[in-house]
């Protein structure tokens, strides 16, 4: 890859990583705006309060989540990035299931930021697999293209 055009993949990735970030704070914030029916039959006041704190954690926490996995796979250099993929499902999947573990009852907020957590793992385990299929095609046709050299 040409070193000249390697920093455009790269800011077109942190564009994408910025775009989706906002989009998952909007949620995050649009979630806190849905009432908490099961704290409600418990709460006698009547109406909750906005849940500041939790969306402000949630939105951090989603931000450290996304940061993270993007620093794990760098997709413009296409090097290793199975392996990478793989590295970055694992460890996502591994951080998911404690969220599943705690969904009975959860309020609106962390219901959000579960299935922002299913998401990201869906769209990993995704681009694994299109990433794993790309890079046998291109050993398959390398190794093809060194068979023929040979003979």
């Amino acid at each position: 890859m040409n070193p000249v055009t390697r920093p455009r993949y790269a800011r077109l990735f942190w564009i994408l990583v910025a775009l989706t970030w906002l989009a998952v704070v909007a949620a995050l914030v649009n979630a806190g705006f849905t009432p908490d029916y099961w704290m409600l039959r418990h709460f006698e006041g009547g109406t909750l309060p906005y849940p500041t704190s939790s969306v402000v954690v949630f939105a951090l926490l989603s931000t450290v989540e996304l940061v993270i996995a993007a620093l794990i796979v760098r997709p413009w250099r296409f090097d290793r990035l199975w392996l990478r993929l793989l590295i970055a499902v694992v460890l996502l999947l591994a951080w998911t299931f404690p969220w599943l573990a705690s969904m009975m009852h959860q309020p609106p907020v962390q219901g959000m930021h579960l299935l922002w957590l299913l998401l990201l793992d869906v769209g990993l385990l995704l681009a694994l697999c299109v990433v794993s299929l790309v890079s046998a095609w291109r050993a398959f046709a390398k190794r093809k293209q060194a068979g023929r050299a040979r003979s």
